[in-house]
């Protein structure tokens, strides 16, 4: 089997997902410009991200985590969750999901 490489850049999310060959995780590229969030939800999985620029903070149950470039972050399941761009310049993340989150997040 071949590797698949794909840019962010002119792809949606997942950007690597089942139509990739992955069979066990998502991978998804999100970014939050300054003031903006993700949607406060819960999912059952778990998830991992990893924060790779900016920052801002992960609510998790109404507490507030700080979270900036460089950070693994590991959001159990079942939770109430939101990632928000506290900061002036984009925050970005990579997140890796269960391949059962496609299409129920």
């Amino acid at each position: 089997m071949e590797p698949v490489i794909k840019n962010f850049d002119g792809n949606k999310n997942p950007l690597l997902g089942p139509a990739d060959g992955v069979s066990t995780y998502v991978m998804l590229y999100v970014q939050h410009k300054p003031g903006t969030s993700s949607p406060d939800h819960v999912h059952p999985w778990e998830h991992q991200a990893f924060i790779t620029e900016g920052a801002g903070v992960l609510t998790v149950e109404g507490k507030q985590y700080p979270v900036k470039a460089g950070d693994a972050v590991l959001v159990p399941g079942g939770v109430r969750h939101q990632f928000t761009n506290t900061g002036d310049v984009m925050m970005s993340r990579v997140t890796v999901n269960p391949i059962e989150s496609v299409g129920k997040e």
